[in-house]
This record gives C-alpha cells, sequence and structure tokens, in this order.
C-alpha cells in the first residue's frame, strides 16, 4: 500500500502480535496491509530490492505512550543489503524530524531474527529472543519496532509505529 508516494514497509498498531518470528518471515513478510491492518511487515527482500534499485528515502512514525502523541523521523537515505552478503543490512543517513536519531546507534547493522543471530551482544545472547522481534539490533538498545505490546522502543515505549519508503 503506499500512502502519498511512500510504500509502507511496516506497520504495528497491534499489541497482542508475537513478533518472535523466524528469518523466512521477515524476509518473505507478513500481515495483509489493509486500512483494518494492525500488524504487517513487507519483507526484506522487497526492500532490499527496491532499495538497491534507486535511491530512497525512509519515514519513520512512532506513537509514544506517554501522551499518545505520533512524532516522526525522516531519512533522506536508506539502503537495505542482500541476505547472503549482508543479512539485510541496515545504512540510513540524513536524519530530520522531532521523534530522534534513533537509528544512528543501528548503522550497518545485520538484520536479527530469533533463528539467526546477527546483533553485536555478547555471550551468544539474542537480542530477537530477549527482546521480541526481529530488528537491526546492535546491542538490543535504543530502537526496535517490532517487539511486544508497548516493549518496542524508539527512545521511550511506543504504543504504534509504521515505517515507509519513497524514491527520492
Amino acid at each position: 500500500m503506499s500512502v502519498f508516494g511512500w510504500i509502507i514497509i511496516h506497520q504495528h498498531l497491534d499489541s497482542t502480535f508475537d513478533w518472535k518470528l523466524p528469518w523466512a518471515d521477515y524476509r518473505n513478510g507478513f500481515g495483509s496491509l489493509n486500512f483494518n491492518s494492525d500488524t504487517y511487515w513487507l519483507g526484506l527482500e522487497i526492500v532490499h530490492l527496491l532499495t538497491s534499485s534507486q535511491p530512497y528515502r525512509l519515514r519513520v512514525e512512532v506513537q509514544k505512550a506517554s501522551s499518545e502523541l505520533w512524532y516522526s523521523a525522516e531519512y533522506w537515505s536508506v539502503q537495505v543489503g542482500d541476505e547472503t552478503n549482508d543479512k539485510y543490512q541496515l545504512d540510513v543517513s540524513g536524519y530530520s524530524g522531532d521523534a530522534g536519531n534513533q537509528f544512528v546507534v543501528e548503522l550497518g547493522m545485520m538484520f536479527t531474527t530469533v533463528d539467526s543471530d546477527n546483533d553485536l551482544a555478547d555471550n551468544g545472547y539474542n537480542c530477537a529472543v530477549n527482546k521480541g522481534g526481529g530488528w537491526w539490533y546492535n546491542s538490543c538498545y535504543i530502537s526496535m519496532l517490532t517487539g511486544p505490546g508497548t516493549h518496542h522502543e524508539w527512545s521511550g515505549d511506543l504504543i504504534s509505529s509504521r515505517m515507509m519508503i519513497k524514491p527520492q
């Protein structure tokens, strides 16, 4: 689905969804995106193909639990690497917005899921298992929009989140 030219790649509006999914689900995508859908993930492979075909921007929208207000972060450049060589490594640059630059910690990170541990946490600690969902984890902190309930994070607890990309 596209909203004003933005392609929605992630939507988390349902506090009951279990984001502890295997690599294949995050690679291929899950959920359906319609106006009644609360949970959606486009798929890392599709995001990789899109962002490697031409320059894309990234917009992250988060709703804070404390105020119930929405905030946004935009990055003027986003690219997701391939599966084989980069484990869908995330690269973003050019932040603006009022949600905070939380991806600064995840720059260059590979994607981690419950069955594919690619984070930098010590001693075999898998951030996806312990935080509750797949993400570009560094050491399990700062941002994670795929956690359970209000435990997904972006500089504080959230109740909803959305990620979108758009050609530059």
